[in-house]
């Protein structure tokens, strides 16, 4: 086996911005990250049931959150060095029955979106709508207005889990219990049609669990990688060069390193590829991250 070799250029604290998009230093296909370190706990109040997670590809070192069912319509900035709650941003006309997952990806070309997943069951069946909103100029409190909204029916009942790749394509894994979720991809047409867009999917996530799962998810910026958490790990999935995740996802996945979290249900990749963040729910949660060794 071809030993691993990588230089790690950055840390939790000072991520390599300007390059996301550069593939990391991997030379097969089982890298290898350390086990972990807090790098702080939340320091809001409001932000008590974090149930997504994804890394700003505008401002270094900010991660969108938001709350699970229950809250209004908003999101938090969260600073990826402390913890700290820098912003807190309104999104005007959206409604939040049950948000899930959250993802940063392209829109309109060269700028980038905030993806927002409306898509939980919470009792009363999912609305299934998806908000796109572009990254804000400045980390302060204020509104977004929606850029675009995506209404998609499929034959799932509950989805956790939203995933943005590259060129702006959307991916939804259901949550089931056992884990064995269905996987649907939302070409970005749907965007622009106008109407209600109809999903169909009888691929299944290749994983078995004891839990409802999954519950988040993530794709790296550069398109390589693929991260999904569930209750008790975080999985990862090597692209080797392919472009069809869902075929991707229905192979085995590596378990990577996971400290386990209250309710965890966010993952989220560092913007160069060199490391992954989780957050789990509860008042003064921890922000974990693994860096890449």
């Amino acid at each position: 086996m071809i030993p691993l070799i990588c230089i790690l250029l950055s840390t939790a604290a000072d991520i390599s911005f300007g390059s996301y998009l550069r593939p990391r230093l991997i030379l097969e296909s089982s890298p290898t990250f350390d086990n972990g370190r807090q790098i702080g706990t939340v320091d809001s109040p409001e932000l008590k049931e974090a149930s997504g997670l994804a890394a700003s590809r505008t401002h270094p070192n900010i991660l969108y959150t938001h709350n699970d069912h229950g809250d209004r319509s908003r999101i938090f900035a969260l600073d990826a060095t402390t913890a700290h709650v820098r912003a807190v941003f309104e999104i005007t006309n959206a409604t939040s029955h049950d948000w899930e997952d959250i993802a940063v990806g392209p829109c309109h070309g060269n700028e980038t979106c905030i993806y927002i997943a409306d898509t939980g069951n919470a009792g009363h069946g999912a609305r299934n709508i998806i908000y796109r909103v572009l990254e804000p100029d400045t980390i302060q409190n204020g509104s977004l207005p929606i850029d675009s909204q995506l209404h998609f029916t499929w034959n799932a009942q509950d989805c956790d889990t939203l995933m943005v790749d590259p060129s702006g394509e959307v991916y939804i894994i259901s949550n089931v219990n056992g884990g064995k979720g269905l996987i649907a991809h939302i070409p970005r047409s749907g965007w622009d049609s106008g109407s209600t867009v109809h999903v169909n999917s009888n691929t299944h996530l290749s994983i078995s669990t004891s839990h409802p799962d999954p519950l988040g998810g993530d794709i790296s910026p550069s398109g390589d990688e693929i991260l999904v958490k569930t209750r008790e790990s975080v999985l990862f999935w090597d692209m080797n060069g392919s472009k069809d995740y869902v075929s991707v996802l229905q192979t085995h996945p590596i378990r990577l390193p996971y400290i386990s979290e209250h309710q965890g249900e966010a993952v989220a990749w560092q913007p160069d590829g060199r490391g992954y963040y989780t957050l789990g729910e509860g008042l003064h949660s921890p922000l974990y991250h693994y860096s890449l060794v």
